[in-house]
């Protein structure tokens, strides 16, 4: 049975279309969640509570999750890891057709996708180096975010129209099916496991992995640098301000316009995961990563400045190209420079810390907007008269000064960093990793 799975590049192939159709029906759910709860209570606070929820879930799960995946068969993990968010999805699903649908329910089925996710996410991650040659990871990063800028583009306009003509309910189940369809695709492929995989562990001893993975990363100054640069942006941008730009939006103007600056978002993606094929593997990715998070501050700027749906989306457009650089560079150095028997672990730690960032700066970026914000820039406001005539006053001004703050900040953090040669060299002071076979043996990185 072995013999007839897809190995190598063909069952990246599989993982990469079975992730495509997972994750576009888990974002039709989350865009007609965030619409209706906005809709429903007119706070932005509700509103990033839920993303707080779907974030931080993540990250909590990743405490644990990356010792696991380095332990456990990481094919094994994807499906049940699928299994278990298809299944809580499908619970939303049977509450909703019974009228006994509530907000909490949402909350909770959102914990368990966002934990399932922490064991999914890093086991692929790690099986990658695995299935692609050293020499076309950086192509393989950028077709990985190509297919998820399309499912951007076609999740943002078909969550619209789904939610609009058949309601959350069909969302649901159209959620569960592709979970489906993704286990089905996983089981279909063969991922290399080296020998630890096999081996028990006590909750101990996954706490003292976690901990080996921390100070595994510790030990690679280089490795620390960009997990602290990484996580501040995932703070300051993800966090911060694009948790708010649905309340930013609906000011302003409807869900149409919304769905068409997410879109925007997604098309600029893809011409990134485009642009990032070609970046070829001679070129520093370093200093890829820190001009990309320099433009994304940029770009964030740009957000700011006024109440149009052209300009938010020129905004968003070039964020998406940014981030597929940010996104897609960090993860071939991570790849390429940390053993394979390590690479749950680090990626756990990795999205441990990225998305806990992110939740704690979705979480405060609520209340900041509706007690300290907003009321700074409604008419007549303490800033109304200054930063007012600049962007404007009232509904939605005080989320875009947010915007505008964190912006600046981020393009001072990558000019400065970029000022700097040692930074952008980094990965130059690590060696590439070592691949293991199944069997246990040695292969050179780049064959």
């Amino acid at each position: 049975m072995q013999q007839s799975r897809l190995t190598g590049m063909n069952a990246f192939y599989a993982l990469v279309a079975g992730q495509f159709v997972s994750t576009l029906g888990s974002a039709i759910t989350r865009f007609g969640l965030s619409v209706w709860v906005f809709s429903q209570t007119g706070s932005a606070s509700a509103y990033t509570l839920l993303i707080f929820i779907a974030t931080f879930s993540v990250g909590f799960g990743a405490l644990i999750s990356g010792p696991l995946v380095d332990r456990w068969d990481r094919r094994h993990v994807m499906m049940i890891s699928d299994a278990i968010a298809g299944l809580s999805t499908a619970v939303l699903a049977v509450l909703y057709f019974l009228n006994m649908l509530e907000l909490w329910h949402m909350y909770g089925a959102l914990l368990v996708n966002g934990v399932a996710s922490a064991f999914s996410r890093p086991a692929l991650e790690a099986s990658i180096p695995l299935l692609v040659p050293k020499d076309k990871l950086t192509r393989a990063s950028g077709l990985s975010q190509m297919t998820g800028a399309v499912e951007m583009i076609l999740s943002s306009a078909l969550a619209g129209f789904v939610v609009g003509t058949f309601g959350l309910g069909v969302v649901f189940v159209i959620d569960f099916l592709t979970f489906g369809v993704n286990i089905v695709l996983i089981m279909l492929t063969a991922i290399p496991q080296h020998a630890r995989a096999a081996t028990q562990q006590t909750l101990k001893q996954v706490w003292q992995d976690f901990a080996v993975g921390l100070s595994y990363v510790r030990a690679r100054p280089a490795l620390m640098y960009l997990l602290t640069v990484f996580s501040v942006t995932m703070f300051l941008l993800p966090g911060v301000s694009y948790s708010l730009v649905t309340p930013l939006v609906l000011t302003f103007a409807n869900e149409q316009s919304l769905g068409m600056i997410m879109s925007g978002f997604g098309v600029g993606s893809l011409v990134g995961g485009m642009l990032m094929v070609m970046w070829g593997n001679a070129r520093r990715r370093t200093a890829g990563i820190l001009m990309a998070m320099a433009v994304a501050g940029l770009a964030t700027l740009i957000i700011s400045l006024g109440k149009s749906t052209l300009l938010i989306g020129v905004g968003f457009f070039i964020t998406g190209i940014s981030f597929v650089f940010i996104m897609g560079l960090s993860r071939v150095i991570w790849q390429m420079k940390v053993a394979p028997e390590m690479l749950g672990r680090v990626f756990s730690l990795q999205l441990a810390v990225g998305v806990g960032a992110q939740s704690f700066g979705a979480l405060v970026a609520g209340a900041l907007a509706d007690q300290v914000f907003e009321p700074l820039l409604i008419e007549g406001g303490t800033l109304s008269n200054s930063v007012g005539a600049l962007i404007g006053t009232g509904p939605g001004r005080g989320i875009a000064f947010m915007f505008m703050l964190m912006g600046a900040i981020q393009l001072i953090i990558a000019l400065v960093s970029l000022s700097r040669r040692s930074v952008r060299q980094l990965e130059d002071s690590l060696p590439d990793a070592e691949v293991v076979d199944a069997d246990g043996a040695l292969q050179a990185a780049a064959r």
